[in-house]
């Protein structure tokens, strides 16, 4: 008589509801566009350094020189001419969008795993970056 066969190992559980893919797209986001936004905002201070060499930080932060390309015509409008406070500005803005992007993917791979609750919960958390950006940052200015 054959002893009986020992039970199958089953898989181990995974580590979370969503595929290991989705984990590393979303910090694959948070990768580049933290990169992204240091090589803009590094090249952009260099620059900045050269075509004001005598500037102190008293009298760049009493002027404000990204005031004028916080919009998006005036960001434009700045990258086109060449502008180096442009490049300044449009390095905060990559650096501001990482997070709101990262949020976005984490949404949509929890929807489209069906998590509900997670789905409702970043959900909640972009609505609230996005309050604390458009509604709330603009008031406190």
């Amino acid at each position: 008589m054959s002893s009986p066969d020992p039970p199958a190992a089953s898989a181990p559980p995974s580590v979370g509801p969503l595929p290991p893919e989705a984990y590393v797209r979303m910090t694959l986001v948070l990768r580049v566009g933290l990169g992204l936004s240091l090589a803009i905002l590094i090249g952009g201070l260099a620059a900045y350094i050269l075509v004001h060499p005598g500037a102190t930080s008293e009298s760049v932060l009493s002027t404000n020189p990204i005031l004028g390309y916080l919009s998006f015509p005036g960001l434009g409008s700045g990258l086109a001419s060449g502008a180096v406070e442009a490049f300044l500005t449009l390095g905060l803005v990559v650096l501001v969008a990482t997070p709101i992007v990262r949020v976005l993917s984490g949404f949509y791979y929890f929807r489209r795993a069906g998590e509900r609750a997670m789905t409702m919960i970043t959900l909640v958390v972009l609505v609230m970056l996005l309050v604390g950006l458009l509604v709330i940052g603009p008031l406190v200015r």
